[in-house]
């Protein structure tokens, strides 16, 4: 089994992040760190869970699985989940809110509390990313500037396993994504639904589709043939 490795412990976790949301929400509601220590500890499951299926440098090394409160991906991450947990099991709406409007205020995302993305999935730099509600395979992957989530009508997508969105990527509306898909860098998905193993390119409503040939974990951001291939 591969050892869990943090950078802070819980104690000094929850110090941390209770400064962080009553400096930034300095309200006559201050969190104190015993209450958050509470949901961090009942959240650290999920967390490592997350990591562990992430085969990726700084996430799961083999023979480590790394959580660094400073490194801002996985902190983003890891505050999405610190909300839904608290609000999955505590219904706190006051600490659940700061947490989602602290991640927006630190990263740039917007990601409620209560959107439910898979036990795992990865967030690579996500400024100006907006996960919203959609029901999430495992193993999704969101670049910088993606969208997930509804137009006017109120439906939303069901997403796939190993799914990847590239840069500023958009699924929208009434769409159901295929597993094993990657939606190339600026392509926004609206009310189509995309079969399995492919590669999504155009602008609706006229996509084009290329084969998926490529294992999920030899594309970036897991594998880099340029850099693999300079450093061998």
């Amino acid at each position: 089994m591969s050892k869990r490795v943090k950078s802070i412990d819980n104690i000094a976790l929850a110090g941390y992040i209770s400064r962080q949301l009553n400096h930034f929400f300095p309200d006559e509601q201050p969190v104190t760190a015993p209450h958050v220590q509470v949901y961090i500890d009942g959240v650290e499951e999920r967390v490592f869970t997350c990591f562990t299926g992430i085969r990726k440098k700084y996430f799961n090394e083999g023979e480590r699985v790394l959580f660094n409160h400073l490194q801002s991906d996985q902190y983003s991450m890891y505050l999405y989940m610190l909300a839904n947990y608290v609000h999955t099991h505590d219904g706190n709406t006051a600490i659940a809110t700061k947490l989602y409007c602290l991640n927006k205020a630190l990263h740039s995302v917007d990601m409620f509390f209560t959107t439910q993305l898979p036990d795992i999935f990865l967030l690579v730099h996500p400024l100006g990313t907006i996960m919203g509600r959609g029901t999430f395979g495992n193993y999704f992957v969101a670049y910088q500037g993606c969208t997930v989530g509804c137009l006017n009508e109120g439906i939303f997508p069901t997403i796939g396993e190993r799914v990847i969105m590239y840069a500023n990527a958009a699924i929208l509306g009434n769409c159901t994504i295929g597993s094993n898909v990657c939606i190339a860098a600026g392509v926004s998905v609206i009310n189509t639904n995309i079969p399995a193993d492919v590669i999504v390119f155009g602008e609706y409503p006229n996509y084009r589709f290329a084969p998926n040939r490529k294992d999920y974990w030899m594309r970036p951001p897991f594998y880099y043939d340029i850099y693999d291939q300079a450093t061998k």
